[in-house]
């Protein structure tokens, strides 16, 4: 395993590790950091086209506001969980679920991984190339390729520069999203007819699949959580990091998924970044480039994390089919992979893709995903509590084995469950339609998926191979021994 070296050059400061276990030596963090990594992350651009959903469809503001956060908040507690997992064990999120659906077990996992790190740098690309063209500032495509570039240099020189870049990114958001929302409050631009919460302007099957949109929005950050937070200490306190992970993931894509429903309910007829840049002009000239800037830079940070995260996911799924040395070399070769095929397909998008094809997107993203944050915090916090070998989820002849039939089985037999509840233009459930065409797929998902996977857990002899963790990770931080 490689580890980080001290070097002022600028290679030196590329980080060297990736799916590699992190060793104490090298732990430190503070937990503040937590929260604005997840903050400058979520308050973006693209949280304003989940927010827009639920105007689209018809709800008022009152409404839309309500169910962004009602969804907001049950995709949060599930991502800030992960974001434990990190300190605990010092690997990133994904080679964590080895231990689940087993070595080749877990390769459609980590396939659904890297499609959703892949999209998101598309639609970013896209988004931003929009934006620099709503500003004056060229065509499209050239900007969506330099704001690619530039991701992919962030997420080169890795973990570091990522959450010493959202840091500063927050503050600069905080001020300006402040300044943006009392000010169209005080100019008195939101009518009151917005905030009516009269059972007549309540429409349940866009109210849900409002909040479904908002949590599966949410919910996609899960597969990258403890990617951000395996350098801090191993004693680290759990309830600590959830609470500052929760504040940033919640406050973050809240903002922007408001300020898009607020932009979309005040300006109906123009395109939400238009609408952004009017509104914020509203408050004062020049306020609107201001949140379209600092938007932009928030966007620019999550694709970093997303190509960060897409390597690392693929260095992962290689290492199970053939073993690898997690070299810094790799890390570029796989950054570059992933971050430049996105940037060129994300420059060549079409510019309406996110108006016409998002919000199916989202959902079915949360049909996906759910069973597996099910199984993998299940198995983490009740079934082996946290009691995993490092050693033993990198060994081709490990106690976790090629395949795990309960984690398989378990997100089969769950995704099955979901089908009559799960509503889209292509495809509507019974039960969904016998809601009204209410779509509760998602929240349906998680606890039949916890449950399942408890149950057939129940057989397993946990004492035998705790025995084994304990003798495979004696002197672990020797496993983190640096090679050339």
């Amino acid at each position: 395993m490689t580890t980080t070296r001290s070097d002022s050059t600028l290679i030196g400061q590329i980080e060297v590790r990736s799916i590699d276990y992190v060793p104490a030596h090298e732990r430190k963090g503070k937990l503040t950091d937590q929260a604005t990594i997840w903050f400058a992350g979520s308050a973006h651009l693209l949280s304003m086209a989940t927010g827009a959903l639920g105007i689209v469809m018809g709800l008022n503001l009152g409404w839309t506001l309500i169910a962004l956060v009602v969804g907001t908040v049950v995709g949060t507690a599930p991502v800030a969980s992960h974001a434990t997992q990190g300190p605990h064990l010092g690997l990133p999120q994904m080679i964590q679920s080895r231990p689940q659906f087993g070595r080749y077990g877990a390769l459609a996992i980590w396939l659904m991984a890297i499609v959703v790190y892949w999209g998101y740098i598309v639609f970013g690309g896209n988004l931003l190339g929009a934006t620099a063209e709503e500003l004056g500032g060229g065509s499209a495509p050239t900007w969506a390729i330099i704001t690619g570039l530039v991701a992919v240099a962030l997420a080169i020189f890795g973990y570091h520069w990522l959450h010493v870049a959202q840091r500063y990114i927050s503050v600069a958001l905080i001020i300006a999203l402040v300044i943006y929302i009392l000010g169209l409050f005080v100019n008195g631009a939101i009518p009151a007819s917005s905030w009516d919460l009269s059972s007549a302007t309540f429409q349940p099957a866009a109210f849900f699949t409002a909040v479904s949109a908002a949590a599966a929005y949410q919910l996609s950050w899960a597969f990258f959580v403890s990617d951000y937070s395996r350098y801090m200490p191993a004693s680290t306190h759990k309830a600590k990091i959830m609470t500052w992970t929760s504040l940033g993931l919640f406050f973050g894509v809240f903002s922007f998924e408001a300020v898009g429903a607020i932009c979309m309910a005040l300006l109906p007829d123009e395109y939400f970044i238009t609408s952004l840049s009017q509104t914020g002009d509203s408050v004062f000239a020049g306020l609107g480039t201001i949140m379209l800037v600092l938007g932009g830079l928030g966007l620019l940070g999550l694709m970093a994390m997303c190509v960060y995260g897409g390597s690392l996911t693929i260095i992962t799924a290689i290492d199970s089919v053939r073993s690898v040395v997690p070299t810094r070399r790799i890390r570029i070769v796989t950054i570059l992979l992933v971050g430049v095929t996105a940037t060129v397909a994300g420059a060549y998008m079409p510019s309406d893709f996110l108006n016409t094809s998002f919000a199916t997107i989202l959902v079915v993203l949360s049909y996906l995903m759910a069973p597996w944050t099910a199984i993998n915090l299940t198995d983490f916090f009740l079934v082996r509590r946290g009691h995993y070998s490092i050693r033993e989820m990198f060994s081709r002849t490990g106690i976790y084995s090629n395949w795990n039939w309960r984690g398989i089985a378990a997100y089969v037999l769950t995704f099955v469950i979901m089908i009559p509840f799960m509503y889209l233009s292509f495809y509507q459930g019974p039960i969904a339609l016998a809601l009204g065409g209410v779509d509760v797929a998602f929240f349906v998902g998680i606890p039949i998926g916890g449950l399942i996977y408890w149950i057939l857990c129940r057989g397993m002899d946990l004492d035998a191979e705790r025995k084994i963790i304990a003798s495979a990770d004696r002197d672990l931080d020797s496993f983190a021994a640096p090679i050339e």
